[in-house]
């Protein structure tokens, strides 16, 4: 089992959900102004917003799907990465330093849950990076904000590895998820 990333603090489920809620909302209404014709600095209204999505979309996509089918949580830790040995040295240390969310579930909770609930939860997250991530320069591209190409091509090429260290590391999404789908694979064939 993978260790947990210690916080540097915790916040209650309301405030986390109010930070990040927030910051998704006003990340829109940024993507929203800068599709506007006389506008100053588009390009930096959409390079902004998207920055501001990736940093609140990850763990309140994990509460929402998982709070959806029964998983209770404890709070929203505050942390750097919880993956520093995969950057290199100079984005190693940023990422060390940048605050990230991460939802805490209820342990008993989450072991009690069914395998599919926990399969979903663990999914959600990255899908809705990488919907958002990927959805805010193409919104951009459709509404002719500047660059917005070079933002896709960004964007694709940064989510790359982050699908290959999500589904190698121990404690990623996506190796949790493909765990999650052993064991429903594994219950079925038992039940037969």
């Amino acid at each position: 089992m993978a260790r947990q990333t210690r916080p540097w603090f915790m916040l209650s489920i309301t405030h986390g959900n109010l930070l990040q809620g927030g910051g998704l909302l006003g990340s829109l209404a940024l993507l929203a102004y800068a599709r506007r014709l006389a506008v100053p600095h588009p390009t930096r209204l959409m390079l902004t917003s998207w920055f501001i999505t990736y940093f609140c979309n990850h763990a309140i996509a994990h509460w929402a799907v998982g709070r959806l089918l029964g998983i209770r949580f404890v709070g929203y830790g505050v942390h750097g990465t919880t993956s520093p040995h995969w950057y290199p040295p100079g984005l190693r240390w940023l990422f060390c330093h940048i605050p990230f969310f991460s939802a805490r579930t209820d342990g008993a909770s989450l072991r009690a849950a069914h395998p599919a609930a926990r399969l979903a939860m663990y999914l959600a997250a990255p899908v809705f990076t990488l919907v958002t991530g990927l959805g805010i320069p193409c919104y951009g591209r459709a509404t002719r904000i500047p660059r917005s190409d070079t933002l896709l091509v960004g964007a694709s090429l940064w989510f790359i590895p982050m699908i290959i260290v999500e589904s190698l590391r121990a404690g990623g999404d996506l190796h949790r998820a493909w765990r999650e789908v052993r064991g429903i694979r594994d219950r079925g064939t038992r039940l037969v």
